[in-house]
């Protein structure tokens, strides 16, 4: 039976293949690539390949460490759990797509994407 690293580790060396593939397919096209773009090009697939590597580890944080009821950072009240879906943060990386389960303080009408900091809209940096 496979582990879930051994899983997530498999998924993200599948798509890093695919993104390798992708760049080894554009130097084939490109003739006589100076060193600007070469070195442009592995950027971008650097930044590729970072993002999704974080991308996979927030979605697959909420799975292996559960949060317990939230609760609210204003009024200390127990958080309801909201929906869960594919929220769009900013990171250093850039945006990144990952699952959460978002709770909602009726209160307070503020959300919360745990583990990471209130957020007031979609989109709001995660800690």
């Amino acid at each position: 039976m496979e582990t879930r690293r051994e899983e997530i580790k498999r998924t993200l060396l599948a798509e890093i293949g695919e993104m390798l593939d992708d760049l080894l397919e554009w130097d084939e096209r490109v003739s006589a690539p100076t060193l600007l773009e070469i070195e442009e090009a592995v950027l971008k697939l650097r930044q590729r390949v970072a993002r999704r590597v974080a991308e996979v580890l927030l979605s697959e944080q909420e799975g292996a460490r559960p949060v317990p009821g939230p609760t609210c950072p204003k009024c200390h009240q127990e958080m309801r759990y909201k929906w869960s879906g594919e929220v769009t943060v900013e990171s250093r990386l850039g945006p990144l797509q990952v699952k959460r389960r978002y709770f909602y303080c009726e209160r307070c009408q503020s959300g919360l994407f745990p583990p990471g900091s209130t957020a007031s809209a979609m989109g709001a940096a995660l800690e």
